[in-house]
């Protein structure tokens, strides 16, 4: 019986396994960015399981998930697993159709005259404060 050789996880990986995972770092993943409830950030991504990094800064978390991401990608490579496709990114046309009832409509309206902006703005600075 023979034993599969494992390589020392903390030794760099061959040179052609990080070039093809290099590569595969090219595609769109999507990466969360979420803040932490005892400070900092957590940073995952969703399409490779397990892929996740933080740090105490955003920009900090944005440069650990680049490390992490690769080793990621490294170790599934050299295991000879798949490596899941990124999800496409739907577009977004930046248009919603809302119905409300007329009551609202009428508050909208003369809240937007009040305010000297159209109804669509002030419904979108609502919005936007709200989300």
């Amino acid at each position: 019986m023979t034993r599969q050789r494992i390589r020392d996880p903390y030794a760099p990986a061959p040179p052609e396994i990080e070039a093809q995972a290099r590569e595969m770092m090219r595609r769109p993943y999507r990466k969360v960015l979420s803040p932490l409830p005892e400070g900092g950030f957590l940073i995952q991504v969703p399409d490779l399981p397990g892929c996740q990094a933080d740090g105490d800064t955003e920009a900090e978390a944005l440069v650990e998930i680049q490390d992490t991401m690769l080793a990621w990608l490294e170790s599934v490579i050299e295991r000879g697993l798949p490596i899941p496709e990124p999800t496409a990114v739907p577009e977004y046309s930046g248009k919603v159709l809302v119905r409300m009832p007329k009551s609202l409509h009428r508050r909208l309206i003369e809240r937007a005259e009040l305010e000297g902006v159209s109804a669509n703005q002030l419904a979108v600075t609502i919005l936007a404060k709200g989300l």
